[in-house]
């Protein structure tokens, strides 16, 4: 039996095989699986790799991560049970400019996803931005857990398995009034604790 290491090892050879999306295909430098620590005790899941993480060879997600990681400092000093990665595995271009991902898109990375989360069992998962987080609520519920409309940022969603806590993507926290910014700053370094990191 594959032990962590070697299933994500396996996945990521299939993530870099993947041919599915034609448009997404023909215009990828590379595509860019997540990475971690294989049995991660948080998860962090934002919406497409970064450009930066494309041309760097590095994780995706990893850029984000290092812009979030200014406003909870755990998740670099708890790296070691952090796994960072993406809905979408390469970085969605149209005529090569960079754009959101596409539903289709979107729908045809989630087995990555899930096989992600599989092996590597987080307790928490965060879900960077908005629409991060309604994508993953809408794909692991059968009942959406919130009202449309109703705000998702810093609630906890218990699933089965872990438990998902929207939060705010960096540069939306960068662009709050220093009032605010630090409020939320406080709110996920409390939430770094009791995640353990």
């Amino acid at each position: 039996m594959e032990d962590a290491v070697e299933q994500l090892d396996r996945l990521e050879r299939s993530i870099t095989a993947c041919t599915v999306c034609d448009e997404l295909v023909a215009c990828r430098r590379r595509a860019v699986p997540g990475a971690g620590h294989p049995h991660c005790t948080v998860m962090v899941v934002t919406l497409q790799p970064d450009v930066i993480d494309e041309q760097g060879g590095r994780p995706g997600g990893t850029a984000t991560l290092d812009a979030l990681a200014a406003f909870m400092p755990a998740l670099a000093t708890g790296a070691d049970q952090v796994y960072v990665t993406t809905l979408v595995k390469c970085v969605p271009r149209t005529g090569c400019d960079v754009r959101a991902p596409r539903d289709g898109e979107l729908e045809a990375c989630f087995h990555f996803l899930s096989k992600e989360l599989t092996i590597t069992t987080p307790h928490y998962v965060l879900a960077v931005g908005e629409e991060t987080a309604r994508y993953l609520l809408h794909k692991l519920f059968k009942d959406p857990p919130f009202k449309p409309g109703e705000p998702l940022e810093m609630r906890v969603f218990d699933n089965p398995a872990f438990r998902i806590v929207p939060i705010a993507e960096p540069r939306d926290l960068a662009a709050l009034p220093a009032k605010a910014r630090k409020e939320y700053t406080d709110k996920l370094r409390a939430l770094s604790q009791v995640m353990g990191l």
